[in-house]
C-alpha cells in the first residue's frame, strides 16, 4: 500500500508538471541547450537552494522546474541531490527524479531508480532503492526506504547488512533480511518478520528483533561463544553488552555447561577521570553438578569467583592500584578461564592494593597483600598459614650527593605487619588435631616436610587418612624420598607459625670515581632489623654488606657494506659481600628459597646484598664479565643508534663456598627489525657439564608473518614443594621426582592469504618424564571483511584437558575489535 501510495503522488506531480493549465502556455528554455560538456546554473528565488545542470525549463505559471542531465541540487545545509532528470515546484519544493538519483547530507547516501523528495525538510521516498552510512557500517536495501527525519527511515521489503562486497560479489556472507523496519541512525532499528540469511540461505527466522545501528558503542547481544572441553564437556555463552554510560561498559554472559549446569558471568570496565581505568567481574554456578558426584572433589559444589584491578594516577609519580581476585576453591581456575588462561599454573593467587610515589630520587609506598594456596585440594590447603602482609610499607632514597661531597648517601627502610588469617594454631588434617597440641620449632615452624603435611594428615592414594608415611618424608623412614619431615631444619614448604611485625633499616654509603678509563662505584652498609613476634621474644638482627663496580668501556668505529657501527667492549669485576651473626633463632617471617636462581645474580649482583630474607647466610662473591655491543644506524635519523647485538661472557668465585660459579654467556641478536636471537647459557665448572639453558630465535615480517622457537634446559631443577602425593586427579604428582628440564617450544602465526591466516603454539619434552601441551587454530576472513572466525584445538598439561572452541564476530554486531584481532594480541602477548 505504501509503494502505491508513492506511486500514485509521484504521477500527480508528472502528471502536473506535463499537463498545462487551461489557457496556459508551454514554456520554452530560459536559454538555449548548452552543450554536452557544459552545465546551466539556476539561480532559485530561494537563495538557500543552487540548481545545475545540463538543461532547465521554467514554467512561471505554476512555478514547475524540469531539469535534465547531470542535474545537482544544492542546499545551504550541505545536503546534495544528482540525477538524471528531476520535475519540482519551486513554491512547495516537492518533486520526483528518476535515473541514477543519489540523496546526500552529511552521513547518510540514498540511492534509487525513483525518488519522490521534499527538498524543503529532506524528507523522502525512493523505490527499490539503498541507504549507506559508512560510520556505523550498515548497508540498507528495500523495496521502499522512506526518509521520516534527519536520521530516521522506514524501510519496505529490506535488507541490513555491514559487508562492503566488492562489485560483481553474487552473494553476502551474511544480512538480515526484514518485512518491515523503523530505524535511527545513531540508535536502533526494529524490525518485524526477520530473516538471518548466510550466503543467501535463510538459517533463523524471528518474529521481531531490536538491534543497534550506531556510530559509538551499542549495547545489545554480542556473538554466541562455544567450546568443547574434555573436562566440562559443551560450553555456550550468549553475551550481552551495555553500554552502561560514557564510562562504563558492562557485559552479561549466561553460560550453559553440559557436565556443571549454568555459570552466569558478569564482567566490566571503566574509566575513571582522565587516567584512571579498571576492569572486573564476577561469576558463579550452583550445585556444580559434576562436583557433587566426585568422591575426590573435598569443597563445595557452589562455585564462584570474582575479580578487580584498577589504577588511578593521584598526581605525578603517584599511583594508587587494587588487584583483588577471589575463587571459591583451587580447583575453580583449572576448570574455567575466568582468571586469565595461566593461573592454573601458579603456586599462589594474590590480592593487593597498594599506593606508590617516586619523585627525585625518593621513593614510598604502601602495600596490603593475601596470598592465596591453589596448588593443593582445599583439604590439604596451607592458606592459614601463609603470612599475609598487612601492610607492607617501604620508604626510601636513592644515593644522592649532599652539599658536593663526594658520598652519597641512601635509604631503604620497611616495616612489615605479618597475619595469619585461619591457622589458630591448629594443624588441619591431624587424626585428634587439638589447638596446641603440635608445638612448632623453636616458635618458628612446624616440621611437617615440604609436603606442608604431617604423617598424619597425608592422605593416601585412595584418599583415606591411613596415619602412614604415604609422601615418604619422614626423617626416621630409610625408605624416604626426601626425609625432611622431622629432621628440625625448615624446608620450603613447611609451615609458618609465629607472625608479628619486622622492622628494616638499610642506610648506605656510595662512593662513585672516575679513574681514568675505569669507573668505580663502591657501597657499603649496615642493615638493622627489629622482630617483634607472636610466639617468642623480640629480636635484633645487624648485618654488614659491601659492593664494588669497577668497569671501563672502549670502542671503535667501522664501516661493513656501507653500514657504519660501533663496538663496545666493557669488561667489568664486580664483588658483594655480606657479613653477619648466626640468625637460626630468630623469628622467621620471610623464608629463604631452597634453591637461588643463578642467572639471576649473574644478571644483578646487587640481590646479594639486598635479600630480603630472615636467613641471609655470610656472602663473599666475586664476578668477572666481559660484553661487546655493536650499535648501528636506526630506521630513522631522529632516534638514537639501535643496538645490532650484544654477547656477554662471565663468571665468578664464591669465598665461602671455595668454589667457581657458573660460566655463562649471554647472547642478544638483533640484525634487523624482523630477525632475533636470545640465548642464556650456563656451564658448572665444578661438575663439569651444561647447567642450563634458555634460548630463543625468532622471524617477524612487516605482514605479520611470524615464527619462534625456543629451547628450555635445567639439569637440576630441584624438587618444589607441591610435588606431594594427593587427592584429586588433578593434582596427583608423579611417583618420581622430575630430574631435568629439556623442553622445545614453537610458536607460529602464517598470514596464508587476505582471507586466511594460522597459528600455532606449544611445548614438547624432549625427556619421556616430561609433559607437553599447545594450540594451533585457524582465522578466516570474509573478502568483504564484515565477518571473521577463530577455531582453536587446544591441549592443557595440567590439567589434562583437551579444548575445542569457535569465535564469530560480525562487523558491526559486537563491539570490542574482531576476533581476528584479538586472536592476535593474544598470541603476541603470551609468546
Amino acid at each position: 500500500m505504501r509503494r502505491l501510495r508513492v506511486l500514485l503522488v509521484a504521477g500527480a506531480v508528472l502528471l502536473a508538471a506535463a499537463t498545462p493549465e487551461a489557457g496556459a502556455q508551454e514554456v520554452e528554455p530560459t536559454a538555449p541547450p548548452p552543450p554536452a560538456e557544459e552545465l546551466a546554473v539556476v539561480e532559485l528565488p530561494d537563495p538557500e537552494f543552487t540548481l545545475v545542470a545540463n538543461e532547465v525549463t521554467y514554467e512561471s505559471e505554476r512555478d514547475i522546474y524540469e531539469a535534465t542531465g547531470n542535474v545537482r541540487i544544492t542546499q545551504a545545509g550541505g545536503s546534495v541531490l544528482t540525477t538524471d532528470w528531476i520535475v519540482f515546484n519551486g513554491t512547495t519544493r516537492t518533486g520526483i527524479a528518476t535515473g541514477n538519483v543519489r540523496v546526500i547530507d552529511e552521513q547518510n547516501t540514498v540511492r534509487a531508480e525513483f525518488v519522490a523528495v521534499d527538498l524543503e525538510s529532506t524528507v523522502s521516498v525512493a523505490v527499490r532503492g539503498s541507504l549507506d552510512n559508512p560510520t556505523p557500517g550498515f548497508a540498507v536495501s528495500g523495496e521502499v526506504i522512506e526518509r521520516t527525519g534527519v536520521d530516521t527511515f522506514r524501510v519496505e521489503q529490506g535488507s541490513f547488512t555491514t559487508c562492503r562486497c566488492p562489485p560483481g560479489s553474487e552473494r553476502r556472507p551474511w544480512e538480515i533480511e526484514v518485512e518491515d523496519a523503523d530505524l535511527e541512525i545513531g540508535g536502533y532499528a526494529v524490525g518485524r518478520d526477520l530473516w538471518f540469511r548466510v550466503f543467501d540461505v535463510p538459517v533463523l527466522w524471528v518474529p521481531w528483533l531490536v538491534f543497534p545501528v550506531k556510530t559509538e558503542r551499542q549495547t545489545g547481544f554480542l556473538m554466541p561463544t562455544f567450546t568443547q572441553s574434555s573436562r566440562n564437556g559443551t560450553e555456550l555463552g550468549l553475551p550481552f553488552f551495555w553500554a552502561v554510560s560514557e564510562g562504563l561498559n558492562l557485559t552479561l554472559e549466561p553460560q550453559w555447561v553440559s557436565e556443571r549446569g549454568w555459570k552466569p558471568k558478569a564482567s566490566y570496565e571503566y574509566v575513571l577521570g582522565e587516567q584512571g581505568y579498571g576492569t572486573g567481574g564476577g561469576s558463579f554456578l550452583a550445585n556444580d553438578r559434576k562436583v557433587k558426584h566426585d568422591a575426590d572433589a573435598f569443597f563445595s559444589d557452589n562455585r564462584w569467583a570474582y575479580w578487580l584491578r584498577h589504577e588511578q594516577p593521584l598526581a605525578r609519580g603517584v599511583r594508587l592500584g587494587f588487584d583483588i581476585a577471589e575463587i571459591s576453591d583451587n580447583e575453580y581456575p583449572v576448570d574455567f578461564r575466568d582468571l586469565g588462561s595461566d593461573v592454573e599454573n601458579q603456586r599462589q593467587l594474590q590480592s593487593a592494593g597498594w599506593l606508590t610515589a617516586a619523585r627525585s630520587g625518593l621513593y614510598g609506598g604502601v602495600v596490603a597483600s593475601m596470598n592465596d594456596d591453589i596448588q593443593n585440594p582445599n583439604d590439604l590447603d596451607r592458606d592459614g598459614y601463609f603470612l599475609q602482609r598487612l601492610p607492607d610499607v617501604r620508604l626510601g632514597s636513592l644515593p644522592r650527593s649532599f652539599f658536593g661531597l663526594p658520598f652519597r648517601p641512601g635509604l631503604d627502610t620497611r616495616f612489615t605487619n605479618f597475619a595469619q588469617t585461619s591457622a589458630h594454631g591448629t594443624i588441619f588434617g591431624v587424626v585428634g588435631g587439638v589447638p596446641g597440641q603440635i608445638s612448632p620449632v623453636n616458635n618458628q615452624f612446624f616440621d611437617t616436610g615440604e609436603d606442608g603435611r604431617f604423617t598424619g594428615g597425608e592422605p593416601a592414594a585412595n584418599g583415606d587418612f591411613d596415619l602412614a608415611d604415604n609422601d615418604l618424608d619422614d626423617f626416621d623412614n630409610p625408605n624416604a624420598r626426601t626425609r625432611t619431615e622431622g629432621d628440625g631444619i625448615f624446608q620450603e614448604g613447611e609451615l609458618l607459625a609465629a607472625a608479628g611485625q619486622r622492622y628494616d633499616f638499610y642506610p648506605t654509603l656510595a662512593l662513585p670515581l672516575q679513574l681514568g678509563a675505569f669507573e668505580l662505584l663502591s657501597e657499603a652498609g649496615l642493615r638493622e632489623t627489629f622482630y617483634v613476634p607472636t610466639l617468642g621474644e623480640n629480636q635484633t638482627r645487624t648485618l654488614y654488606t659491601l659492593r664494588g663496580d669497577l668497569r671501563a668501556r672502549f670502542g671503535r668505529e667501522f664501516v661493513v657494506a656501507a653500514v657504519p657501527l660501533q663496538h663496545i667492549v666493557e669488561p667489568r669485576v664486580a664483588f658483594a659481600g655480606v657479613f653477619g651473626p648466626d640468625q637460626s633463632d630468630n623469628p622467621l617471617f620471610i623464608p629463604e628459597p631452597a634453591r637461588l636462581e643463578p642467572r639471576l645474580i649473574d644478571g644483578d649482583i646487587r640481590l646479594v646484598t639486598r635479600n630480603p630474607s630472615d636467613r641471609v647466610a655470610d656472602a663473599r662473591l666475586l664476578q668477572l664479565q666481559i660484553s661487546n655491543r655493536v650499535y648501528g644506524p636506526a630506521a630513522e635519523e631522529s632516534l638514537p643508534a639501535r643496538m645490532y647485538g650484544e654477547l656477554r661472557l662471565g663468571s665468578g668465585y664464591d669465598y665461602e663456598q671455595n668454589a667457581f660459579t657458573r660460566i655463562f654467556a649471554l647472547a642478544e641478536l638483533r640484525p634487523s627489525r624482523e630477525f632475533f636471537l636470545d640465548a642464556d647459557a650456563g656451564w658448572d665448572p665444578e661438575e663439569h657439564h651444561l647447567r642450563d639453558v634458555a634460548a630463543s630465535v625468532g622471524w617477524e615480517s612487516e605482514s605479520g608473518n611470524q615464527l619462534v622457537l625456543g629451547y628450555r634446559y635445567n639439569r637440576d631443577p630441584g624438587t618444589i614443594f607441591e610435588s606431594f602425593l594427593a587427592r584429586g586427579s588433578v593434582f596427583d604428582a608423579e611417583d618420581e621426582p622430575l630430574e631435568k628440564i629439556n623442553q622445545l617450544d614453537l610458536s607460529a602465526y602464517v598470514v596464508a592469504s587476505r582471507y586466511l591466516e594460522l597459528y600455532a603454539s606449544g611445548f614438547t619434552s624432549v625427556t619421556s618424564s616430561g609433559t607437553d601441551g599447545g594450540r594451533i587454530g585457524v582465522v578466516l576472513i570474509s573478502g568483504c571483511k564484515c565477518w571473521d572466525i577463530v577455531t582453536e584445538l587446544e591441549k592443557q598439561a595440567r590439567p589434562d584437558d583437551t579444548r575445542f572452541s569457535v569465535n564469530v564476530r560480525l562487523t558491526g554486531l559486537g563491539a570490542g575489535g574482531s576476533a581476528r584481532e584479538t586472536q592476535r594480541r593474544r598470541f603476541s602477548t603470551i609468546y
